[in-house]
């Protein structure tokens, strides 16, 4: 009974669903078939590789130093660029990395090129002044951005992501050279290696950093404008700025400063494998690259301690110094300075003609300084506690010293005068800590205080008292008696 029962039940439970499944059945369904492209006959349009044009087994040596900016929140890495470093490094120049932004000053005395890729922190006004002097002096500034290098930053009341450009922080710097990166990317989308936003320059302004180029692809670049100098790579009419969708003639890829010692560019892709192999950039990167190292840069004591060209130093002691255990104790800490940056010290007894040089004088110069005097238009008068120099007009020899810069296609000379040896002594220590804040410099002269100094004599005959006139009446004789 209780089986029977067992097996109503189940029959219950299976039954319906049995009728309900032959009651919606329609058969074997029919698989549809859908034409699909032929994915592995599809193949993206590539730029042409090219291999660089000029000679690369032996490039023109320029030495030198690039120094590639890593201070300013950079988005990209050395390896990254290794195209554009080895090409440095193939014509004789170092690569240098800044991580400090309170070095830059100090570095960019000996920096041929300042290079920085991609930064996001602005540059302040006092970095600005230094590259700005650095420029005047004939050093390079390069700058590359990036408009798929963004930082990506949190609105603080609705948590959304904000992403900042690179364009701000580039332009705090450009500012002043007369180039705007504009914040946007050029396109075109009838003529392109691939992608819209990699866009072929076939129009060249006439620099240096485009000689041998016909053709270059950018990746994703900014447009740049400069208005007072030059854009050295224009795009077709066909390319467009995401900002307007229209072509400007004024922009570009990339734009030369008036003065030829500032190129910016709107992409850093292609500086990276392996577009740096695509279309003529093997060429312009090997332009880059001269145009770090090939700059003429003037060298003045605003580069001090660096402004021996050699890697010998001679120094020499005029002949009315006086060689003291403390002169020598400072030559000694002079000498250890100046290995410390890779210089020899070769002390000689003859005044250098030629070469790099140290020459160490009193006020009181013998005959064989007569001519560096006579060059610098200095006026040393016998028995006068004054000199008088250019630009500064008459100096007090007590507590001041004298520093002069005599650069020559031969050789640059240091020209040290003291009152007395221990002022000499006190110059020396001071240039041997590599860096001139006790002095007063322009351009190559500067006056250096001792930190103490003596009262001076007057010059002038002191006027004489007048005599008091004696208004009260004498009294006659006859009026006394």
């Amino acid at each position: 009974m209780k089986r029977n029962l067992l097996l109503i039940a189940i029959a219950a439970l299976i039954l319906p669903a049995i009728a309900r499944g032959l009651w919606f059945y329609r058969g074997v369904p029919e698989t549809s078939v859908f034409a699909t492209p032929d994915f592995s006959a599809l193949s993206a349009p590539q730029a042409p590789l090219k291999s660089a044009e000029k000679p690369m087994d032996d490039p023109v040596q320029y030495e030198g130093v690039a120094l590639f900016d890593a201070a300013h929140a950079n988005q990209f890495s050395l390896a990254e660029v290794e195209a554009l470093t080895g090409a440095v490094k193939a014509r004789g120049g170092q690569v240098e990395l800044l991580t400090d932004y309170a070095l830059l000053e100090h570095k960019l005395k000996y920096a041929s090129a300042f290079v920085t890729i991609s930064p996001m922190l602005s540059f302040n006004a006092e970095e600005i002044r230094a590259i700005e002097r650095f420029v005047e002096r004939g050093g390079r500034l390069l700058v590359f951005t990036e408009p798929t290098r963004n930082s990506i930053y949190f609105d603080f009341v609705s948590g959304n992501p904000i992403a900042y450009s690179d364009a701000s922080a580039a332009n705090s710097l450009l500012a002043s050279f007369g180039i705007t990166v504009n914040d946007d990317y050029l396109y075109n989308l009838e003529r392109n290696e691939g992608n819209f936003r990699n866009v072929f320059f076939d129009e060249f302004g006439k620099s240096e950093v485009t000689f041998g180029l016909k053709e270059v692809a950018l990746y994703g670049t900014h447009s740049l404008e400069s208005p007072s100098g030059l854009v050295l790579l224009r795009g077709a009419e066909s390319t467009l700025s995401s900002a307007n969708d229209a072509h400007d003639p004024a922009q570009g890829g990339a734009a030369l400063s008036a003065d030829g010692n500032v190129l910016a560019f709107g992409d850093l892709t292609f500086l990276t494998s392996p577009y740096n192999n695509y279309a003529d950039n093997a060429v312009l990167i090997d332009n880059l690259a001269e145009f770090a190292l090939s700059g003429s840069r003037t060298v003045t004591l605003d580069n001090f301690p660096f402004v021996f060209k050699g890697k010998t130093v001679r120094l020499y002691l005029s002949s009315e110094l006086i060689r003291s255990t403390e002169a020598f104790a400072a030559l000694g800490r002079m000498q250890a300075a100046l290995r410390n940056m890779k210089l020899q010290v070769e002390f000689v007894e003859e005044l250098p003609r030629d070469g790099d040089a140290i020459i160490v004088s009193t006020f009181a110069p013998g005959e064989e300084m007569e001519p560096l005097i006579k060059k610098f238009g200095l006026e040393f008068e016998a028995g006068s506690e004054f000199v008088t120099m250019p630009g500064f007009g008459r100096v007090g020899i007590y507590g001041n010293n004298i520093l002069l810069f005599d650069a020559t296609p031969n050789g640059n000379r240091l020209i040290l005068f003291g009152n007395k040896i221990e002022d000499a002594v006190y110059l020396i220590d001071t240039l041997n800590l590599g860096y001139l804040s006790f002095c007063l410099s322009q351009e190559n002269i500067a006056v250096c205080s001792t930190g103490y100094g003596s009262p001076y004599q007057t010059e002038t005959s002191p006027t004489p008292v007048p005599e008091m006139e004696n208004t009260e009446e004498t009294p006659t004789p006859e009026a006394q008696g």
